[in-house]
């Protein structure tokens, strides 16, 4: 299969390129020319690369027509899920009309099915598991950016002759993700000899292990009837604190935990838990990878200090 793949060079994209050329696809991806290509380095011979961004699609259209792709995944953002730029007004400008144009640009292409990736921060704050039917209250411009391109994605999909899905991703881990996360910050800081500065830590937070993600992915895209929204979490929420003590412990290192030494901010969401129901019942996907097994995986790597993906 013939695939675009946008927002390759973050930590969910790079993991998807690396299945998709495993499993024989042809890749091409839709990347920014000052992007960093480490995570996608192993790579990059087998990856036709097409330089451009979000925010002027309409520029390189032609590169993409030309690589007549047979199906779109959707994963680049601008900003991103930052508390410095989640309330950015351009979280709008340079997310929604691009990701609405690519759709039009993928339909001119040829493609089939068009994957867009979401998140749960669309839902705002809930206390019980969600489910893809409850309201969503998105408290910043992020969440709200995010869940603009669902809405009109799906009414656009029909329209345009393309099966649309997006996913609700709750919280994915493992090797290769951002530092400025929960789960990277502790492992870089504790293995410096830093003390983790850190909330009580009673935060009930779905973690799921990339691989999983990636397999949910893969099974909607070769789903033929599988579209609409999909929320993408284990549904087996944790507190956070006790995801900091394992790490602390695999690394003999959790004296380094400043458990309770920030307070709580304000809006602080204290339960995210996915109902993966839909999700199960469209694909048969099972999360496969428990979280003692994922953080056994993900400590390993940052033992080794190999900069490429296992």
């Amino acid at each position: 299969m013939r695939c675009l793949v946008t927002g390759a060079t973050g930590f969910v994209g790079a993991w998807l390129v690396k299945r998709l050329v495993d499993d024989g696809h042809r890749v091409t991806l839709l990347t920014r020319p000052q992007s960093n290509l480490w995570r996608i380095e192993p790579w990059l011979d087998d990856l036709t690369i097409v330089h451009g961004d979000l925010s002027d699609v309409t520029s390189i259209r032609q590169e993409i027509i030309n690589a007549s792709p047979e199906g779109v995944f959707h994963l680049a953002w601008s900003g991103g899920n930052s508390s410095a730029f989640n309330s950015d007004p351009n979280q709008v400008y340079s997310n929604v009309p691009g990701s609405l144009e690519l759709m039009r640009i993928a339909a001119a292409a040829g493609a089939g099915f068009f994957l867009n990736m979401g998140s749960c921060v669309e839902y705002g704050v809930y206390q019980v598991p969600v489910r893809e039917t409850d309201s969503v209250q998105p408290t910043n411009l992020y969440g709200a950016s995010k869940y603009a391109v669902e809405l009109l994605g799906e009414k656009l999909g029909p329209k345009l002759g393309l099966r649309f899905a997006s996913f609700r991703l709750f919280w994915a881990y493992g090797p290769g993700d951002d530092d400025a996360r929960l789960v990277p910050s502790l492992y870089r800081k504790l293995l410096r000899g830093d003390r983790h500065a850190m909330t009580p830590g009673e935060q009930l937070w779905d973690f799921l292990y990339i691989e999983d993600v990636i397999e949910a992915l893969v099974r909607v895209s070769t789903t033929p009837n599988a579209s609409g929204i999909f929320n993408l979490g284990s549904g087996n929420p944790i507190p956070i604190k006790d995801v900091a003590q394992r790490v602390g412990a695999s690394l003999g290192r959790a004296e380094l935990l400043g458990i309770g030494d920030v307070p709580y901010g304000p809006g602080q969401i204290m339960h995210l838990q996915a109902d993966t129901s839909r999700l199960r019942a469209a694909t048969g996907w099972e999360p496969r990878v428990s979280l003692d097994e994922g953080l056994r995986r993900t400590t390993d790597w940052y033992l080794s200090g190999s900069p490429r993906l296992p």
